[in-house]
């Protein structure tokens, strides 16, 4: 069971990595590499959220299953 879902964890981060990793055209004041650039504009912060949560629910559903294991 958790060979199938990391599997489909990995296999749904390669397929939206490209649309994530495009190019896109210069934008705002700050240094390009510098966390506030990151963080203000949506290009990036947005897929940043989105990682953050799709993380946090995996480690979270894992710990639910774990714990009914244990029952």
């Amino acid at each position: 069971m958790l060979m199938k879902s990391l599997r489909s964890l990995l296999l749904t981060i390669a397929s939206v990595l490209p649309l994530i990793t495009m190019a896109h055209e210069g934008h705002g004041h700050e240094h390009p590499w510098s966390p506030g650039h990151f963080l203000a504009n949506p290009e990036h912060s947005i897929p940043l959220v989105l990682a953050i949560a799709l993380v946090t629910a995996f480690v979270v559903r894992r710990h639910i299953i774990a714990k009914r294991a244990r029952k």
